[in-house]
Parts: structure tokens; C-alpha cells; sequence
């Protein structure tokens, strides 16, 4: 007896988009200020950039993995659904081989609209960049890296969209990590 509103992401594609990310209006409704750039990044499975600029229209993308390679990492090697507070990751150090390896993801460099998911950023997907890296590193420093990778492919895309951007809110899952937060700070 109540109206529902659903199937966005079909409607969503049948007039041209690309089903995902849906909260950009929301976030310009919430969070949108006269005279500044601000930038909402969600840190869910997917990582996705609302930019709302002092001037022009509103942007949304998915920028890349965020939680989706963590979580699936420290299930495999730990038995854990996530990385409590990104301390499995801060026991590791960075794979900086296979960083600049998963940076050079061709998704990273397109512009926007665009959308992913874990069909692209998978294990069999890691793991193939894993085989590449010539050796196994340490299941920490993979964490370690994973975690870099996450942070980087974030920031790089607001520095790419939106260099004016002072003013950054985070949101979902990635935003209990205290290790990716201060990734991104850095």
C-alpha cells in the first residue's frame, strides 16, 4: 500500500548510462556548496567519485577496487570477511613492481561516465597480475600493496577530474580502514 521506488540501474541504462554509481544527485542535494569544489568518494566494494564542482555539471564515476580485492585478500589468507582497520595491511610494506603493475589498469585511464565492478577487480584478476610480479611476495604485502592501490587509484582520478577539490568526504566500509584513510590523506 505504499509507492516504491526501484530498478534504477535498468532505467538508468535504458536512457544511456552506465546503471552505476546512482548516488551523485544525492550527494549534490546533501552536500553541494556555492563557490566550492567538493568531492564525495564512497569506499565500498567499488570505489566511486561524486564531483561537485562551484560550477558545472555533476560527475560520478567508479575510480576503482577500494574494498573489493582487500576484503577478497584477507578472506583467502586469513579466514577474515575484511581487514580490521587496515592492521593486516600495516604489518606489510608495499610491493612498489606490482603497484605501478595494477596501476597501469587500462579501466584507471578512461574517462568518465564509466562504471566497473568486481567483474573486472577479482581475484582470478590479481591473481594474474600476481603471476607477473615474478615470485609470490608475502600474503601482508600484497595487503600492504592492495591497500596503496586502492588510495592511489582514488586520488589519482580527483587529481585528474577535479585538481580544484579541497574538500573531500569519504563514506562506506573503506572509511573504518585507518590505514587506506591515511593513505588517501597522503
Amino acid at each position: 500500500g505504499i509507492d516504491v521506488v526501484c530498478d534504477f540501474r535498468s532505467r538508468d541504462l535504458a536512457a544511456g548510462g552506465q546503471g552505476a554509481p546512482l548516488v551523485p544527485a544525492l550527494h549534490a542535494a546533501l552536500f553541494a556548496k556555492a563557490g566550492e569544489d567538493v568531492a564525495v568518494l564512497n569506499l565500498g566494494g567499488i570505489a566511486n567519485l561524486s564531483l561537485l564542482p562551484a560550477h558545472g555539471p555533476v560527475l560520478g564515476f567508479d575510480c576503482g577496487p577500494a574494498n573489493a580485492l582487500l576484503d577478497a585478500w584477507c578472506q583467502r589468507h586469513q579466514g577474515q570477511a575484511y581487514d580490521d582497520d587496515g592492521r593486516w595491511a600495516a604489518s606489510g610494506a608495499v610491493e612498489p613492481a606490482l603497484l605501478q603493475r595494477l596501476l597501469a589498469e587500462p579501466y584507471l585511464g578512461l574517462g568518465p561516465p564509466k562504471s566497473t565492478g568486481r567483474d573486472l577487480f577479482n581475484m582470478p584478476w590479481l591473481d594474474a597480475h600476481l603471476a607477473q610480479h615474478g615470485g609470490a611476495p608475502r600474503p601482508e604485502d600484497v595487503q600492504a600493496t592492495l591497500c596503496e592501490f586502492s588510495a592511489r587509484a582514488a586520488a589519482d582520478a580527483l587529481q585528474r577530474h577535479a585538481p580544484a577539490t579541497h574538500r573531500v568526504m569519504v563514506c562506506g566500509g573503506g572509511a573504518f580502514n585507518a590505514l587506506l584513510m591515511q593513505r588517501l590523506a597522503a
